[in-house]
C-alpha cells in the first residue's frame, strides 16, 4: 500500500498499518515520482492536484485511491472506550471544539486535539499533552492514542477538509467565506462532505444553518437553527438556560462557537442545565478575541490559525478603553490555513490607519507594504508583540490579529 505525501501524515498512517501487518510505505510526490506499480492500493491526501504526477501514475495503473481521511477512519474503526466527536468547516472549528471539550469535560474526560494540540480535559481545565501538532486527519490517530491512554470518555478532534468516519457526533460548523483546494481544482466545502460521506451508522450529524444541508440537529440564529446562544442565554427546541459568563467576553464573537459546541453536547444527552453550568465564567480563549491585561497595558487578542482580514476589521471595531491603539497584524507563514487574503488586508489598514496610532505588519509578504502603511515591520508574532509592548505605557492598547498556529 503506498501513502502519498510525507508532509501531511502520510508517515503516520503508513506506520500504524504496519503496526497493523499491512506492507505500507510512506511517498513524498512534490518533488519526486514514486514508483506505484508494486503497490495494490494508494492513499493520497484530498488536497493534492489531480494533476499531481503521482496522482495520474495512480489513475493510469488503475489502482483504487483512498483519501488520508478515509484511511485514518478504516484504520481507527472497531471497539473503543470513548465517543468521537469531529468537527471541520470553513471558519470556527478551533473556538467551536474547544468549547465542546470544556462542556463534555463536566460528564467525564475530555480529550480535544485542535490548532492547540492534543489536551486532556476535566472539570472545564485543560493540561496540554502534546502540541505543534496540524490538525491533518492523520493526526487523529495521535489524539485517539491518547484518548485511549488517558481513559478518557470524550474525543474531540478539529480535522481539516473533512471527517474521517470515526465519529459519533459529526459537526459541520459553517460554509461560509469557501475557498479552493487542490490546486484549484476543488472547493473546500466539497471536501469537506466528506464529514457526511464517510459517516458511520448511527452517528449523528449537527450542522450549522449556512450548510443548508439536512442534519440530525441545525445551529444559529436564523429560522433554520435549533439551537441558538444570543442575548447571555442558549436556547434549544423552544427551551432557554441563562449564561453567566466572564467578564468582558465578545458573546456576538462566540455565539456560533456555543451554538454549534451546545448543539452536539445536546446530541450527545447533556441538557441545557449542565451545558450552561459548564460555560459559566468562561471568559473566552487566547488568540481569539480574548481581553487581557498585561503590564497595564490592554490586549485584545485575536491571533490565531483561522484569522481572515475579516477579523481585524471586527477586532478595530471593539470599544475601546482609552490611550493609544498599537494594531500588529499580518501572518507567520502563508501557509496557514491558505495565508492571509493580503491585499483585502492591506485595504482595511488603509482605510483604517487614522484609528491606529502604531502599526506593526507581521510577515514577508506585509513587507512591501511597510512604507506605504507608515508601519513597522516583525518577523513574527511574538516580535511584533515586544515592539508593541515597548512603545507603549498604561492605559494604552494592543490589538494582535497576526495569521499564526496556537
Amino acid at each position: 500500500m503506498a501513502v502519498l505525501d510525507t508532509i501531511h501524515g502520510a508517515g503516520t498512517i503508513a506506520e500504524r498499518m504496519r503496526v497493523m501487518g499491512i506492507d505500507a510505505s510512506a511517498l513524498e510526490v512534490y518533488h519526486a515520482v514514486p514508483e506505484l506499480s508494486s503497490f495494490d492500493l494508494v492513499v493520497a491526501p484530498v488536497h493534492l492536484p489531480p494533476a499531481n504526477p503521482a496522482r495520474r501514475e495512480a489513475r493510469r495503473l488503475g489502482r483504487r485511491v483512498l483519501t488520508h481521511h478515509q484511511a485514518v477512519g478504516d484504520l481507527l474503526e472497531g471497539e473503543r472506550d470513548y465517543q468521537a466527536f469531529e468537527v471541520t468547516g470553513t471558519v470556527g472549528k478551533t473556538t467551536t471544539s474547544l468549547i465542546l471539550s470544556r462542556i463534555l469535560s463536566f460528564g467525564g474526560v475530555a480529550v480535544s486535539h485542535t490548532t492547540r494540540g492534543i489536551e486532556v480535559w476535566k472539570d472545564g481545565e485543560s493540561r496540554l499533552l502534546r502540541s505543534g501538532l496540524s490538525i491533518t486527519p492523520a493526526n487523529v490517530i495521535l489524539a485517539s492514542d491518547a484518548a485511549t491512554e488517558t481513559s478518557t470518555d470524550y474525543l474531540v478532534s478539529e480535522i481539516s477538509l473533512g471527517g474521517t468516519g470515526l465519529a459519533d457526533f459529526a459537526v459541520l460548523t459553517s460554509f461560509a467565506g469557501d475557498y479552493k483546494v487542490a490546486g484549484g481544482t476543488l472547493w473546500a466545502t466539497t471536501a469537506k462532505l466528506q464529514m457526511v460521506s464517510l459517516s458511520r451508522p448511527g452517528s449523528k450529524l449537527i450542522a450549522g444553518e449556512d450548510v443548508k444541508i439536512s442534519a440530525d440537529v441545525t445551529f444559529g440564529p436564523g429560522p433554520r437553527g435549533q439551537v441558538c446562544a444570543a442575548d447571555r442565554r442558549i436556547e434549544a427546541h423552544g427551551h432557554a438556560a441563562p449564561l453567566s459568563l466572564g467578564e468582558g467576553l465578545d458573546q456576538e464573537s462566540y455565539a456560533p462557537a456555543i451554538s454549534g459546541a451546545a448543539a452536539a453536547a445536546l446530541a450527545a444527552g447533556f441538557d441545557l442545565a449542565e451545558i450552561a453550568s459548564a460555560l459559566e465564567g468562561f471568559a473566552g480563549l487566547g488568540g481569539r478575541m480574548k481581553e487581557t491585561r498585561v503590564d497595564g497595558i490592554h490586549l485584545l487578542d485575536n491571533s490565531n490559525s483561522g484569522l481572515r482580514a475579516s477579523g481585524v476589521e471586527a477586532a478595530l471595531r471593539r470599544p475601546g478603553t482609552g490611550g493609544r491603539l498599537a494594531l500588529v497584524s499580518g501572518e507567520e507563514a502563508e501557509t496557514v490555513c491558505e495565508g492571509m487574503d493580503i491585499p483585502q488586508l492591506v485595504e482595511i489598514l488603509s482605510r483604517r490607519r487614522e484609528e491606529i496610532d502604531l502599526l506593526i505588519l507581521v510577515g514577508e509578504r506585509l513587507k512591501p507594504y511597510v512604507q506605504g502603511l507608515k508601519a513597522l515591520y516583525a518577523p513574527d508574532l511574538d516580535s511584533g508583540l515586544a515592539a508593541a509592548k515597548d512603545a507603549l505605557n498604561g492605559g494604552d492598547r494592543i490589538i494582535s490579529c497576526v495569521k499564526c498556529f496556537r
